[in-house]
Formats: structure tokens, C-alpha cells, sequence
């Protein structure tokens, strides 16, 4: 008889060992989906960025070595009238030494025709007069022009094509199917009342295989700039700025309305232990759900999305099989309650984050159906009734 109580407890702890429910995460970038869907034939898409900045990089470098030359040029001049201009301050000294000393006289007059009291109060403030003789000019010679690469920073420069290759459309490669065509209008600057507004109108046309299917506009609303007069700040740096500011609206406008805006996601898998060998298909639905939902990345085009998908597609069918072998009324059965648990969990979890409304509230259907055969927890409770209001919500 303890022979066969021992024998029955090794018996249970296997059991209850082959079925322990082990998980796995993984970090997947699920989409939003576009505001406008575009034809499903159009794969690829390209960027026309149009400025009203000319000026290039070689222009500026060749404008800093003109203007060099013509300071080189201009030394000489510079250098005579320094002497001419020290020479006249050098003659003006002995007048201005005499004329410093003529005011102090005065003021000292002043000073002592003022009462004890007065006098004492101006020199507690430091107003006492004071001889203030002026320095003797020091001839500087001015120093010979030395050629400094120019700041590129304090010039309005924009490569056209590098703007355009920073703009993207979420899930499509690079193409010539659908053309985003940018239209930059140089920065207004306007005054009221001492402050400074400004606008920067900017168009964005689409067009799809030849043919405008979108139009809209950027940046035409007046607005606040600064509290101070525009000739007081630095209009170059605001506008640089802005023009990054309004492509920046422009790319946002571009993936909410056409594109698969990716969000980043984490899922978890749940399966149970399989050292026997004894859930094989389970571990292959596991391996397959993670294997596809690994596919899913921030970069992967829509194609690569659809074989993602076929791929959960397949775990699906798996688990739903597997569900088939549920035996709801033996907790010692190979497919029992908690391994219909994990598969239930599983199911609902991923349609729910994928947003598959159909195929979950199927799924949801099937599983009340067996609620009350599964016997669960109040933490498994809470788990599948947080599941089920998403799935009221999608």
C-alpha cells in the first residue's frame, strides 16, 4: 500500500509537472492604420522638396573669399586713416587734459558754496567732484585681415534632396507611385506693437500614378514669433528653425493620413512544458506566434507584415485544434483546463491587440461558452474580463 501511494503521488506530481504553463515575450510594432488607404497596387513612394533657397554651401565659401579679398584690398586705407585718426586725438590731448581740469574747477566751486550737510550727503553717495584727467592716446595698429572659414550656421542653406530623403511614408519602400510634392515659401515676418509675428505658407500635393489625389496647406496662419521688434533678432535662426518645424507637420500630416504609423507593443505567449514531447504542436504554435510576431518590426513593409500574419494565422489554427482535445472535466488529463487556459489566452490576446474584432469576439464567444467548465481564479477572472471589454471596445 505505500508502495502504491508513493507510486500515485510521483504519478500526480508528473501530471501536474508535464502541464506547467510557462510564458515568453516579445516586443513587436503593431499599425496604425491610415486616415485615407491608398490603392493597394501602389508599393513605393518619393519626396519632391521645392525651396526658395538658393544658396548653397560653395556660394557662401565663395562669397567669404570676395569679401576677403576686399578687406586685403582695403588694409592699406584702413591702416593710413588709424594713423591720421590717432595723430588727431594725440593733438587734441593738452585741450582735453585742460578742459577736464576747467570742468573739475567748476565743479568743485560748486561743491563748496553747499552746505556741511550737503556736502557730506554727496559724498556719502560718491558724488563728490573728482578730476577725471583723460588718457594719453596709445596708437593700436590694426591688425592685417586673417581668412576665417565662414559660420554656416548664420546662412540660410538647405539641400532640397537631403529634406526630402528625412521625410518617409510609414510601411512603403522607396517608388515613384505616389509622389508627396512639397511647396517651401520663403519665412514673412510682420510687426504689432513692437512684437513680431510671422507666417510660411507651404503646399503639399499628392499625386498617385499621374493623377492628384490630395491637396493641403502649411504654416499660412500668422503667428507670435517674439515680444521683440524684428530688427532686434536674429530672422535667420527663427527661420531655419521653422523650416524644420513645418516639414516636420508636413511628415506627421503624411503618415497619419497615408501611412502605417508603427506603434510599439509586447505580447506574451504562454505554453506549456514540453520535456516529455507530449505538447509538440503547442510548442510549434509558440515558436510559430513568436517567430511571425518577431517579423513585425518598425521597418517591415506591408508585405512583410501579411506573412507576419499569415504566420499568427497558422498558430491560430494550432491552438484552436488543440482546443478540440480539451477534456474540461479531468484536471489530470493531458489537455485539461489549464492548458485550455493558456490557449484561450493566447487567442484573445493577440485579436485583441491586433485589433482582429471578428476573430475575437469568435473566440470570445467559444471560450464563455466553456467559462464555467474552465474554473477559474479571481486573477484569471479579472485577466479574461479586462480582455473582453477590449474586445467590446474594438
Amino acid at each position: 500500500m505505500k508502495h502504491l501511494l508513493i507510486l500515485l503521488v510521483l504519478s500526480i506530481s508528473f501530471t501536474i509537472s508535464a502541464q506547467r504553463i510557462l510564458d515568453e515575450s516579445v516586443t513587436y510594432y503593431n499599425l496604425i492604420q491610415p486616415e485615407q488607404t491608398l490603392d493597394s497596387s501602389i508599393k513605393g513612394y518619393n519626396v519632391v522638396v521645392n525651396t526658395p533657397y538658393t544658396m548653397t554651401v560653395e556660394d557662401v565659401k565663395a562669397q567669404s573669399l570676395v569679401d576677403f579679398e576686399a578687406e586685403k584690398a582695403e588694409y592699406q586705407n584702413v591702416l593710413a586713416q588709424s594713423k591720421v585718426d590717432y595723430q588727431e586725438k594725440l593733438d587734441n590731448y593738452d585741450g582735453d587734459v585742460a578742459q577736464a581740469k576747467e570742468n573739475y574747477d567748476i565743479e568743485m566751486k560748486d561743491f563748496k558754496e553747499l552746505s556741511l550737510l550737503e556736502r557730506l550727503a554727496l559724498t556719502d553717495q560718491g558724488k563728490k567732484p573728482a578730476l577725471k584727467t583723460p588718457a594719453k592716446p596709445r596708437y593700436v595698429e590694426p591688425r592685417e585681415p586673417v581668412y576665417r572659414e565662414p559660420v554656416l550656421s548664420d546662412y540660410l542653406i538647405f539641400d532640397s534632396n537631403a529634406l526630402a530623403d528625412n521625410i518617409t511614408l510609414n510601411g512603403f519602400e522607396k517608388g515613384s507611385d505616389v509622389i508627396f510634392n512639397i511647396e517651401l515659401q520663403k519665412m514673412e515676418f510682420q510687426e504689432n506693437a513692437g512684437q513680431t509675428y510671422y507666417t510660411q505658407p507651404s503646399k503639399l500635393t499628392v499625386i498617385a500614378k499621374g493623377e492628384m489625389i490630395g491637396e493641403q496647406s502649411f504654416g499660412g496662419e500668422s503667428k507670435f514669433l517674439s515680444s521683440a521688434s524684428s530688427n532686434r533678432i536674429d530672422l535667420n535662426r527663427y527661420e531655419k528653425a521653422n523650416v524644420k518645424k513645418v516639414l516636420a507637420e508636413i511628415q506627421q500630416y503624411i503618415n497619419t493620413t497615408y501611412g502605417y504609423t508603427p506603434i510599439a507593443n509586447s505580447i506574451k505567449i504562454e505554453f506549456p512544458k514540453n520535456k516529455k514531447r507530449e505538447y509538440d504542436q503547442l510548442e510549434k504554435a509558440k515558436i510559430t506566434a513568436i517567430s511571425s510576431l518577431r517579423k513585425m518590426t518598425k521597418e517591415a513593409s506591408l508585405e512583410r507584415r501579411d506573412a507576419a500574419l499569415d504566420g499568427l494565422d497558422k498558430a491560430e489554427e494550432i491552438w484552436m485544434s488543440e482546443l478540440e482535445k480539451i477534456d474540461y472535466s479531468d484536471e489530470k488529463a493531458l489537455h485539461n483546463n489549464t492548458i485550455a487556459k493558456s490557449i484561450f489566452y493566447n487567442l484573445l490576446t493577440i485579436q485583441t491587440q491586433l485589433g482582429q474584432k471578428s476573430k475575437a469576439e469568435k473566440t470570445l464567444a467559444q471560450f464563455q461558452d466553456k467559462v464555467i467548465d474552465l474554473d477559474l481564479s479571481s486573477s484569471e477572472e479579472t485577466l479574461f474580463s479586462n480582455l473582453e471589454k477590449q474586445i467590446y471596445k474594438l
